[in-house]
Order: C-alpha cells, then sequence, then structure tokens
C-alpha cells in the first residue's frame, strides 16, 4: 500500500473516527450494497488511496478498518458505496479541495481540540419560566459591516457580543442549525467510478440529454441555502462560521463565552426523514457532552423524538418541540420510575399559537380578545412553552408594523413562497414612510407586541435584531438571502436606540416581579385570604370585564402577595387597549393607605417614565388608543397620607 500505509480489521462498536498514536479508525455503516470502502486523500498532493471492505472489516452492518502509518493532520477521506462517494455522517469537520478539477470535500481526519481540552462545565441549567430566549442566525448576527466585529458572520462574532445581550437582559440563545451540510443526495458521482456499466453510463447520458431538451428557459442557478436546513454532518461545526481555521474550538469558546455572561445555549437541530434514531440521539449526546448544550429545538422528522425526550442522559438538557407526547412519556415514567425529576420536565413546547393571537389583537382585529387572554396568562404545567410574536420565519417586528403583504421577490420564486396570512398591519402606508403619525404609531405598536410577549406566562423568546428595529424590507422568507436583508443591521438611529431600550427595561421588570414568571396556573381566588384573588379581569366596571367579540379592552389585577418568589405587599395591574379611540378601565378599590402610579405607558414618548407619575383617580385609567399601562400600587408612607396626587396623566386621541 503507498505511503507506507498497513490496513486491518478494526471491529468497532459504533461509526465514526478514532485518532490513535500510530493512525487511525474509520467506522461507517453500509447496507444493501455491491462495494463499499475507504478513500484516503494525502492532501499535500491530492493523491487517493482506496481501501475496499471486505467481510473482514465487517460486524453487521458497520464496518471498520484500522489504518497505521498516517499522520492524521496530511489526510482527508470519503467513503464510496456502489457509484456514489460521501463525506462520514460523523465527521468533526469537513475541507474543500480541487480533484480532478471540480470542487470536492473531505471529511477532515486530524486531533480535534476539544478532545484535549479539560471540560470547562456546563452552566446551571434554569427552570423555564426564567428564560429569555433569543433566535439567533450565527452568520447573520454579526455579518453587516455595520455589526463592527472583527470577526463578521462568526461563531467569534456572536461571542463578542455577549455583553451586548447581556446587557440587553438575554439568559438564552437559539441559534439556528450550525452544522455543515451533506450533498442534496447521498453522495455524487465522481468521474465513472468503478462497476459502473456502459449500459448505466449510456441510461444517464440519455436522461441528461431528455431534461435539457425539456426545458425552455436556461435553468436557474441554485439559491444558497443561508438558513442552513438540510441533511447535515451533524457533528462537524460549520467552517463558514469560523474566523479561524478551528472551528471546532472556535464554537467550544463562543459557548464557553456564553456561558460566562450567564447564557446558555440551544441549537436548532433539523432532522430528515432519512436521518436514523440513532443518529439523532448520538448528535444531542455529542453537542451536550463535548460543547456542554444546554438544550436542543427538534425540527423535522420525529421519529427519534420520544427517544430522545426519555434518554437518561438528557434528562437535565431542554428540548424544544411543537408538540411532545407528555402524557406517553409520564406513563412510562410512572411505569419505569427513575431517580430525579419527572421526564417532562426538561420538555418545551414550541408553537405559533401565541403568535398568531397576538398579532391579531394588536391590529385590533375582532373576536380575539378572550382567546388571547386564555393565552396570556395560561401556565404551562409541569413543562414549559415557549412564545413569541416573531421568529425567523415571517416578518421582523418593525417589518409587521410596516407592510400588508410579504415582498419576496428577491427570492426569485414571483412572491409565492413564504406565508401569505402574517396577520400584519402597515399602519395605513405600506414600507417605509417618513410621515409622523405614522411613524409614532408604529412605534407604539412595536412597544405594544414587545410588552405583551414579556408579560406573558412562559417563556417568551425575542427574534434577534428586533429590538433594533431591524427590517426584511418586507421579505418574510429569506431563506436565500445571504446578504443585507438577512442579516442584522447594527446602525444606531434613534428608533433602534427607543426600542432597545423599551425591551431592555421590559425584560429587567418582568425578572423583577414573579407574577409573570409563575410555576402553577392562576386559580382565580384568594387562597391566602388577602381579599383579592391571585388574579382578577376588570372592563369598564370593576369586576366584571368585557370578554365579548368586539371587546378590544381588559383590565388584570395582579396581587403580589401572590408572587411565588418574592411576596410583597403590592398590587400591578396591566391595563390592555387595543382600540383605536381612548377608552377607560375601572380598577377595584384596594385598603386604605395605598396609591396607584404608572410604571409604563406604551402611548407614550417615554414609556417608563423617570420620575414618578401618580394616578389623579384610584378607581379608573384612561388608556390612549391601542396602548398598554402597567401601574403599580404600593403602601403610602405614613407622613405621605394627607398628600394630594402630584402628578397626573393626560391622554391625547391617537392621529391616526
Amino acid at each position: 500500500m503507498p505511503y507506507a500505509l498497513t490496513a486491518s480489521p478494526a471491529y468497532t462498536v459504533r461509526p465514526g473516527t478514532m485518532i490513535l498514536k500510530d493512525g487511525a479508525v474509520f467506522s461507517c455503516v453500509f447496507r444493501e450494497c455491491s462495494c463499499c470502502g475507504l478513500i484516503l486523500c494525502h492532501l499535500p498532493d491530492l493523491e487517493e488511496v482506496r481501501i475496499p471492505f471486505t467481510d473482514d472489516y465487517r460486524y453487521g452492518s458497520l464496518y471498520s478498518v484500522k489504518i497505521t502509518g498516517l499522520t492524521p493532520g496530511e489526510w482527508g477521506y470519503r467513503y464510496y458505496r456502489d457509484n456514489y462517494t460521501f463525506d462520514d455522517p460523523y465527521a468533526r469537520g469537513l475541507i474543500e479541495v480541487s480533484l480532478n478539477g471540480q470542487k470536492t470535500t473531505l471529511s477532515r481526519l486530524y486531533p480535534f481540540p476539544e478532545d484535549s481540552l479539560p471540560a470547562y462545565g456546563s452552566l446551571k441549567h434554569r427552570v423555564w419560566r426564567e428564560r429569555i430566549l433569543y433566535c439567533v442566525h450565527v452568520k447573520g448576527f454579526t455579518a453587516s459591516r455595520t455589526s463592527r466585529s472583527l470577526a463578521r458572520g462568526t461563531f467569534r462574532g456572536l461571542a463578542d457580543k455577549a455583553s451586548y445581550l447581556k446587557k440587553l437582559g438575554i439568559n438564552g440563545v437559539e441559534l439556528m442549525p450550525i452544522y455543515e451540510l451533506r450533498p442534496e443526495a447521498l453522495g455524487k458521482i465522481v468521474g465513472e467510478p468503478e462497476g459502473r456499466s456502459e449500459e448505466d453510463r449510456e441510461e444517464s447520458r440519455r436522461i441528461t440529454e431528455e431534461v435539457a431538451a425539456a426545458v425552455s428557459a436556461p435553468l436557474q442557478p441554485v439559491k444558497e441555502n443561508y438558513w442552513n436546513f438540510g441533511e447535515g454532518c451533524y457533528f462537524a461545526p460549520k467552517s463558514a462560521y469560523a474566523f479561524s481555521d478551528t472551528p471546532q474550538l472556535e464554537f467550544r469558546k463562543m459557548v464557553e463565552t456564553l456561558h460566562r455572561s450567564g447564557i446558555e445555549v440551544f441549537l436548532q437541530l433539523y432532522f430528515p426523514d432519512n436521518v436514523s434514531i440513532q443518529t439523532q440521539l448520538e448528535t444531542a449526546r455529542f453537542y451536550v457532552t463535548h460543547y456542554q448544550i444546554d438544550g436542543f429545538h427538534l425540527k423535522g422528522n420525529a421519529a427519534a423524538l420520544q427517544t430522545i425526550a426519555s434518554d437518561p442522559m438528557l434528562s437535565d438538557t431542554a428540548l424544544f418541540y411543537y408538540d411532545f407526547p407528555y402524557e406517553e412519556l409520564q406513563r412510562e415514567d410512572r411505569e419505569n420510575p427513575t431517580v430525579g425529576k419527572p421526564s417532562v420536565q426538561h420538555l418545551c413546547e414550541y408553537t405559533d399559537t401565541f403568535q398568531t393571537l397576538a398579532r391579531r389583537f394588536v391590529k385590533s382585529d375582532n373576536q380575539v380578545l378572550r382567546e388571547f387572554i386564555k393565552a396570556f396568562v395560561s401556565v404551562p404545567s409541569g413543562h414549559g412553552c415557549v412564545h413569541y410574536v416573531t421568529n425567523y420565519e415571517g416578518f421582523t417586528l418593525a417589518d409587521l408594523v410596516s407592510y400588508n403583504w410579504k415582498h419576496n421577490e428577491a427570492n426569485g420564486e414571483n412572491n409565492r413562497d413564504g406565508c401569505d396570512n402574517n396577520w400584519s398591519w402597515n399602519c395605513g402606508v405600506e414600507g417605509p414612510c417618513h410621515k409622523k403619525d405614522i411613524r409614532t404609531l408604529r412605534t407604539r405598536q412595536m412597544r405594544n407586541l414587545i410588552a405583551l410577549n414579556l408579560l406573558a406566562q412562559g417563556t417568551p423568546l425575542l427574534l434577534a435584531g428586533d429590538e433594533r428595529c431591524n427590517s426584511q424590507g418586507g421579505n418574510n422568507n429569506p431563506y436565500c438571502q445571504n446578504n443585507e436583508t438577512g442579516w442584522v443591521t447594527w446602525k444606531e438611529t434613534v428608533g433602534s436606540k427607543a426600542i432597545f431600550s423599551f425591551t431592555q427595561k421590559m425584560i429587567a421588570f418582568r425578572k423583577e416581579h414573579g407574577v409573570f414568571r409563575r410555576s402553577r396556573p392562576f386559580g382565580f381566588n384568594d387562597p391566602a385570604a388577602i381579599g383579592y384573588p391571585d388574579i382578577s379581569l376588570h372592563g369598564s366596571e370593576a369586576w366584571k370585564p368585557d370578554l365579548s367579540g368586539y371587546s378590544h379592552t381588559v383590565g388584570i389585577l395582579l396581587p403580589e402577595a401572590y408572587d411565588e418568589e418574592k411576596p410583597r405587599n403590592s398590587f400591578l395591574y396591566v391595563a390592555l387597549n387595543m382600540h383605536w379611540h381612548s377608552q377607560m378601565l375601572a380598577i377595584p378599590k384596594l385598603p386604605d393607605g395605598y396609591r396607584w402610579h404608572v410604571v409604563m405607558d406604551t402611548f407614550l414618548d417615554e414609556p417608563f417614565p423617570e420620575t414618578e407619575k401618580i394616578l389623579a383617580d384610584e378607581r379608573s385609567v384612561m388608556l390612549g388608543g391601542r396602548s398598554i399601562q402597567i401601574l403599580q400600587a404600593l403602601p403610602q408612607p405614613e407622613k405621605e397620607k394627607t398628600l394630594r396626587p402630584v402628578a397626573t396623566i393626560g391622554i391625547r386621541r391617537d392621529k391616526v
């Protein structure tokens, strides 16, 4: 064998590679093939060495070979099966080379940095209600020149923004897929592999000619898969997302940097139907053990859902999915008791139900208030529930209040792609607008959506860039827009500064008041006998909410004596008015000595008043059109009980 290499059976028990002192072991699964084997490529001269697999190398459907005499850093490899070659599904890195004039990817073979570094330990996991999540595309987050990052569009670039995320108040990031992708098919035909008959070659040429003749127009160029969804080389962090030539180490350092800032890291894992349950499970285990990843958003094929959710090794790892079989998993847990928490506490629903209801409520749709309030105050029981108003699919927050229709022409599909029903409202003008009234209303609507998302029970998630008024120009499906359209803009404007400040203060308010982060459902009763139920709804008359189909206004009273973490002698009142005119809400009479003041009002130019704003009328509050107020009632100090209110809030009508 050339290069003084020797091959011998290895008989390993799992696929992948293992670096030895004198060489390496290669293992791969092959089923129903006439021939298979390993292709080694010597990187300095790109010479290939083929090693056919025989039954001597096989244990079941797993073939493995030990190669001695090679220096790992000098070699790449692929596998072949019949007429196809393909990357190792378990490779931890890929490299692109030119073979026979064609660009080809090779699985990399070298001692990986993360294997030689001591584990730095994972962040202590939070409970679901304490998490505030942030959905990020690693490249798009810092790729724009406006990000001013020295490592734009990379793992390092994201790590450099850890202090920004911490300042905002985020404590968890959900990353869109960060691994290398495999080709659309299992592999591609390289030249004329051995074993291919002349009849096969002729049939291939015939089909190619027929397809070419049937197409009357030139073929459109293949659009870039910017979102990175597809079958992956799941164990290989994407080299295009790395500033250095060691994506594994850079990804690991990014996770470590975020953890040290108190930010958990969750990965989206997309598994097409052809990816085995074993691969799905091993992928999740790999990222937990090698990179201390805190959880996964499972997307695509659900075949392995129950296996991953009930795996003991992942019992403390957060898992997101749109609908877990909770009852079935809990039944398994009762029938096969295990040590520790019930098996569903690490699981979390991830649906767009809240998104639809919140958008419809804020745009003043009829027949929605009752269902929205139900979703707004519902507390998940025994598991998590993520809610959001925007996500990577659909409009950004700024576009949601600026466009009635999608504008996806740049995607090259004649605007047929993307969701048609976005429940958006452009506030009177489609697209950018310089009219002050329109811009003021759009800002207020963004505040309303942010406030509702952060005050709702469950786990809120923000879309990266929404806190900066990031726009995609009305494109609600930028899956192929690896450019300024799909990237977050970091350009500072008066509007972006204002929305960032508002988001930051709303996050801080949620963290300060545990009544918005309950672990147990509201009872709508008064078990502590304080004279007020744990939650109550109100309308133009106290205790009488109007939840009819044409109502857009409701008040919610929350005694902070029912704060599960830090009970206190105070009350909160959340006043919601999505009617286009000003509306009055009644406030229940409180015990003597309490005084209401305004904590936040989305109608004001400065929603969080710097000076205390005392409510003039202790029994009612007037809200501007399409606005939200948060009131707080505290016991009045003894020496101030005889004083009159020092300030009042004046409300003007909307001009739009």
